[in-house]
């Protein structure tokens, strides 16, 4: 593979990271309404499933966010691997922002995001009362 192969790999691993960060946005949008119209009034037996359901579905989210990040984390090795004289200029300033501030505190917050996902819906599931509907 050549420098620009190995570019366009790292490259489409964030973007397939993007997506599923997307996709678990959405499942857990999906729960919390769930949990809002019908999971609140269910039995703890219902409860349990729901949340086991959904979190098989973040744990499979979270294996493929995982492999690529691994991928893409070989490519920009295989990237600092050519020598700085042989790389073109796309090549040079994707290293320079994957080794910057802007490149740790992606990764910080979307590990971040993945976890206040994962809990938010277990306290929204099994701590939160919905309100009565009749005003005070």
């Amino acid at each position: 593979m050549n420098q620009h192969d190995y570019l366009e790999l790292a490259r489409e691993c964030g973007q397939n990271i993007g997506g599923d960060l997307a996709q678990l946005l959405t499942i857990t949008f999906a729960m919390v309404i769930a949990i809002y119209y019908f999971l609140h009034q269910a039995g703890m037996r219902m409860k349990i499933f729901a949340f086991a359901l959904y979190a098989m579905g973040m744990l499979i989210y979270l294996g493929m966010m995982l492999t690529e990040s691994i991928v893409r984390g070989g490519a920009i090795v295989a990237l600092r691997a050519i020598p700085q004289k042989d790389q073109s200029m796309p090549v040079q300033m994707y290293l320079a922002i994957s080794q910057s501030w802007v490149s740790i505190l992606e990764s910080v917050l979307l590990n971040v995001a993945y976890w206040v996902l994962w809990i938010g819906v277990a306290y929204l599931l099994f701590f939160w009362k919905r309100p009565d509907k009749a005003p005070a």
